[in-house]
């Protein structure tokens, strides 16, 4: 398990570079990277989720490992959260703990997520992803904005209803409860359009980690490495609370080993590309979050197999 991850943590790493070398060659501007980062976030990731739904046949038991990942989904973002207020505090970062916590706390599980539960469990790992994302936008479009901003705004919360991702588990989950039968056999939907999501779905990785690669190549990567803190908020988002939550799943053996993989590996995954644009929209300190974004994505492709073999290890 391990071995693939290291794979394909390889095989994003390479498709970051690509993504960072279009930048920085000026095949891709700022602009062009920000709209195909909306093209995975609008289209693909959503069109992957519901195709997930659509291959799996309903099993009493996925959806059983469905309501676990997301109660352990849960109880991974509750331990973030208490982690990263313990370590991200004192009067000399106050200006910065705000940002280092968001970043801490929630990951890049969408990215990331899901072409690394795709190549361990194949459509059923993705199956799983959304009930965890389905948590990532609940909490970091209410607990998550409101600690970075140190605001209560409803109307920017209520955004979260209208995300293509949820609109996308909302249609999956119809279709995948209400199969339709044809000719005796349970064909939730044609042919012709699941190869057409097929195709689409196949778009995630090289799409997601080439708009990451053009993510990080905005960011003044040698001053994020020199910067002492950043290496702290790294250790913290990449090995302390992926560690503890290791710790969580190793205490539920009963939890199927699909649903415990799935949650740890989206919990190691680096810090969300939304704390920076959420800096952006709200005046704060947007490049010491794309800082972080960038060392932790880099540092993530050592960590995240290790996170794994030690799980793997263990269990």
């Amino acid at each position: 398990m391990a071995g693939i991850i290291l794979q394909q943590a390889m095989i994003m790493l390479i498709l970051i570079v690509v993504g960072m070398l279009a930048y920085h060659t000026g095949i891709v501007s700022r602009e062009g990277g920000k709209q195909l980062s909306n093209v995975v976030l609008e289209i693909v990731t959503p069109v992957i989720i519901v195709h997930a739904y659509l291959e799996e046949e309903y099993d009493p038991q996925l959806v059983q490992n469905l309501l676990l990942t997301f109660l352990l989904a849960i109880a991974s973002y509750i331990l973030a959260i208490v982690i990263s207020m313990l370590l991200f505090r004192g009067k000399h970062s106050e200006k910065l703990a705000p940002i280092e916590r968001f970043s801490a706390t929630y990951s890049n599980c969408g990215f990331m997520g899901i072409p690394l539960a795709n190549a361990l469990f194949g459509s059923e790992g993705v199956f799983y992803v959304t009930a965890f994302l389905t948590i990532f936008f609940l909490f970091s479009w209410t607990h998550g904005i409101m600690q970075l901003t140190q605001t209560k705004d409803f109307k920017k919360m209520l955004k979260i209803f209208r995300s293509p991702t949820i609109i996308g588990i909302a249609i999956g989950l119809i279709l995948y409860f209400v199969q339709i039968p044809v000719s005796g056999v349970w064909v939730p939907i044609s042919g012709v359009l699941m190869d057409t999501m097929g195709y689409i779905s196949d778009l995630n990785t090289p799409l997601a980690m080439i708009a990451s690669g053009i993510s990080v190549a905005q960011t003044n990567l040698l001053g994020a490495l020199r910067t002492v803190r950043i290496y702290w908020v790294s250790f913290v988002k990449l090995l302390v609370i992926p560690l503890v939550v290791m710790g969580m799943c190793l205490c539920l053996p009963f939890v199927s080993i699909e649903v415990r993989t799935v949650v740890l590996l989206l919990t190691a995954a680096p810090s969300a590309a939304m704390c920076t644009l959420q800096c952006q929209a709200n005046g704060l300190n947007d490049i010491y979050a794309s800082q972080i974004f960038a060392a932790t994505t880099i540092f993530s492709m050592a960590t995240m197999p290790l996170i794994i073999q030690i799980f793997s290890i263990l269990r």
